[in-house]
């Protein structure tokens, strides 16, 4: 009996390990800090060693590898160099779960994001797209509600 519940135990351990994919986790890891300039030398060094800006990238880099349901990052490219950036970038693409950032690179809000929350006079505004998008139909409203009041004021004149 108790061997039978062993080895079912063990398999369930397996399964689980399997669900994780923990034969990947250092792979995945190597891959995360490699993108964010960790070179195999700087992987293999106790957090301790790192400034401020190195351990901001590993904050970074222990965000995306735990793949939380919702990532949230503000001004996720300040610390970063090009080569880093443009790694990001390639990588929250495909992110498969729902990110909130907050950033005034706009290159990075026109290749990552798919909506744009814009706040505003106490109220949000959701924009499908990225922020290019965003820009012109904001634009594009804007001179709509100048001619409609421009309308009135007429009428009124009128």
């Amino acid at each position: 009996g108790n061997e039978t519940e062993l080895s079912s135990e063990l398999a369930e351990i397996y399964a689980a390990l399997g669900a994780m994919e923990a034969d990947k986790a250092p792979a995945r890891a190597s891959v995360i800090l490699a993108g964010l300039g960790f070179t195999p030398e700087m992987q293999r060094r106790p957090t301790k060693t790192f400034s401020g800006g190195w351990r901001m990238r590993l904050a970074l880099a222990r965000a995306l590898f735990s793949k939380p349901d919702l990532l949230l990052l503000d001004e996720p490219t300040n610390m970063l160099d090009m080569k880093a950036i443009i790694w990001l970038e390639n990588y929250l693409q495909s992110w498969p779960t729902t990110l909130l950032v907050v950033s005034h690179d706009r290159h990075f809000l026109d290749t990552v994001p798919t909506d744009i929350l814009h706040l505003h006079s106490a109220t949000i505004e959701s924009y499908r797209g990225n922020y290019e998008r965003f820009e012109k139909v904001k634009t594009e409203k804007l001179r709509n509600r100048a001619r409609e009041i421009e309308a009135q004021n007429q009428h009124r004149a009128h």
